[in-house]
């Protein structure tokens, strides 16, 4: 049965594939960008080089941790220590911006759809994604006032400075992660219907709850590799797509987000001199 299974993924519409694929360009450029604006931010002198090795480092480093939490390990030794603390705040405000979105779609997909797909009702799981999404909100705008008062460190009142100085610093972020989510989501769409899937409102509602879902579970491996897998076959498997075309495209999605630019990273980065 396995075997069947397996034989059955094959691609059914090689537009699909390769827009998926293609669209790697625009998901990177997008997370780039935000590095970018953070390093204009802080401010700090970075040629192009510098700027793209120092991203690239980052997505090694964060592949190596959940949610790509530790990508400003291989950022900031690329610059001076003074300014390794704000370039850690600021690539975690980005990190948390990201997070904000997949919380955001997923709790828009339970409203719309009514319930978590393959798992029932969601009234209770909607008003508690709401509200922690109001919390998130509070967070992200007023992290630095509640930092500075608890940890009194030196980068925290720079820290505080720099975003007062910067009012459109977080909405920048939040534009280019709402468009990041939407761009790697579509991903997710175009490779499935690739593969023989229905691309739909429905097939996109229920790829926002399986990052949702993803986001909510624990993992310490490579990204929530595997995770995302297991939750993928559950939401999108209870509205009867193949198992195994499932897996295929997850993985083909992470390889070409999160592998194929940690591969570029290992092979371009020179060790920093700072």
């Amino acid at each position: 049965m396995e075997v069947a299974n397996w034989r059955e993924v094959s691609v059914h519409s090689p537009i699909s594939l390769i827009l998926g694929i293609v669209l790697v360009v625009l998901n990177i450029g997008l997370a780039y960008f935000k590095w970018k604006i953070t390093l204009a931010t802080i401010p700090i002198a970075a040629d192009m080089r510098t700027s793209i090795h120092s991203y690239f480092a980052g997505v090694v480093t964060g592949l190596l941790t959940p949610n790509m939490l530790g990508n400003f390990i291989g950022r900031f030794y690329y610059f001076e220590s003074s300014k390794r603390g704000l370039i850690t705040s600021l690539t975690m405000f980005a990190n948390f911006g990201q997070f904000m979105a997949s919380f955001f779609f997923g709790w828009l997909s339970l409203v719309i759809v009514g319930e978590v797909i393959g798992f029932g009702e969601s009234e209770t799981i909607t008003v508690g994604v709401g509200i922690a999404i109001l919390l998130a909100i509070l967070v992200y705008f007023y992290a630095e006032n509640i930092l500075s008062r608890i940890w009194k460190k030196p980068f925290t009142k720079d820290l505080k400075v720099i975003l007062q100085k910067n009012h459109w610093y977080r909405w920048k972020i939040l534009v280019l992660a709402f468009s990041r989510f939407i761009v790697f989501t579509t991903q997710y769409a175009l490779v499935l219907h690739a593969f023989g899937e229905e691309f739909s409102v429905q097939t996109v509602l229920a790829i926002w709850q399986v990052y949702l879902i993803t986001m909510i579970f624990p993992s310490l491996f490579l990204g929530k590799l595997g995770v995302k897998e297991l939750i993928a076959v559950s939401v999108l498997g209870a509205l009867g797509f193949n198992e195994f075309v499932i897996v295929t495209s997850s993985l083909l999605i992470w390889a070409v987000n999160s592998l194929l630019p940690a591969l570029v990273g290992i092979i371009i980065c020179k060790r920093p001199t700072v």
